[in-house]
């Protein structure tokens, strides 16, 4: 069983929080085609102190996504704390910390997995936060930074002795970012090391047979970043491999073209219609993959700012799919 807080959850299939990926709309669609838990987007600790508007539209949830957490990062004690207090006022069920991330302008300053290669900074860290909430708490991060630094055990261990309820481990290192596999061979280890801690595993899964295998590797569930993106149905279709053993269909190009639309539309109420649609543009070569002539089609809709003409596109083109099967 995973418990964090009061939510106690049955192999629990998990949104992963993704920066310009994880905001209110697309935690609603992965909310409600089987995710269990979802997670803000990351967000920068002294944006959020300094209650910059835009850091706290980032952070705000909604009713009908809980649990839903919250994931700060950062550094400096003060702003986590200040952080802390000011996230948890938003309503979230826990509050995760970012130390994984890799990317050079956070990492390469000592945010995010930077905190790998200084353990006394990780948990002065993980300390601030907690001072700052009453939430629980729970922390995202890597093996190490590289190949000759896998200090996971050790992180998880000062994780639980800290108290915090939970632990994500994506299996790679700093060093690795996206590249080469994640080595799940590590999940049993990491459990060896703190057995009463929560863990949840993350990188590469993206199949409901990914999903079954890390939880026979010792995981308590499984978070899903990118193959979200591509498959939000793969929350489901996980649990229901998890049950019976048995696939789901896979979804129709209707069923694809009519989530593009409704994820479009609640993206531009959210952002407003020209930005939502501007940066809505990212996701079509995921909802039309594999399509005939999508890649025209594609090209095509970069032209507009609007929904409407994006929408007579989209049924447009899926009546001449649906003429193509028909033929």
């Amino acid at each position: 069983m995973f418990k964090i807080g009061p939510i106690e959850l049955d192999r629990p299939v998990v949104l992963a929080p993704m920066e310009d990926v994880s905001d209110i709309p697309f935690r609603q669609i992965c909310k409600e085609r089987g995710a269990d838990l979802v997670y803000t987007e990351f967000t920068n600790v002294e944006a959020i102190s300094r209650n910059v508007p835009r850091a706290i539209h980032k952070i705000r949830v909604t009713e009908d996504e809980r649990p839903v957490a919250i994931q700060l990062y950062g550094s400096n004690g003060e702003s986590l704390e200040r952080a802390a207090e000011i996230a948890s006022a938003l309503g979230p069920d826990f509050i995760d910390i970012n130390c994984g991330c890799w990317v050079k302008k956070v990492a390469g300053r000592g945010d995010g997995a930077g905190l790998l290669r200084d353990l006394k900074r990780f948990e002065f860290v993980v300390q601030s936060v907690m001072r700052g909430t009453r939430l629980p708490v729970t922390v995202k991060t890597r093996l190490g930074w590289d190949e000759g630094s896998f200090v996971i055990e050790e992180v998880a261990r000062m994780l639980a002795a800290n108290g915090v309820q939970a632990l994500t481990v994506h299996c790679r290192t700093r060093c690795q970012g996206y590249e080469g596999r994640a080595d799940w061979s590590w999940l049993p280890r990491i459990k060896e090391a703190a057995p009463d801690l929560p863990l949840l595993a993350n990188g590469d899964i993206v199949t409901p047979e990914d999903v079954a295998e890390v939880l026979r590797l010792g995981a308590d569930g499984a978070m899903i970043g990118r193959g979200a993106i591509e498959n939000p149905w793969i929350f489901g279709q996980a649990k229901h491999f998890l049950a019976t053993g048995e696939h789901l269909p896979a979804p129709s190009h209707e069923d694809r073209i009519e989530l593009c639309l409704r994820h479009l539309k609640d993206n531009a109420a959210y952002r407003g219609e020209e930005r939502g649609v501007t940066s809505f543009r990212k996701f079509y070569a995921y909802y039309l993959k594999g399509m005939t002539d999508s890649s025209r089609v594609r090209i095509s809709l970069m032209a507009h700012t609007q929904v409407a003409p994006i929408e007579e596109a989209l049924r447009g083109y899926l009546a001449v799919l649906g003429e193509r099967v028909g033929a």
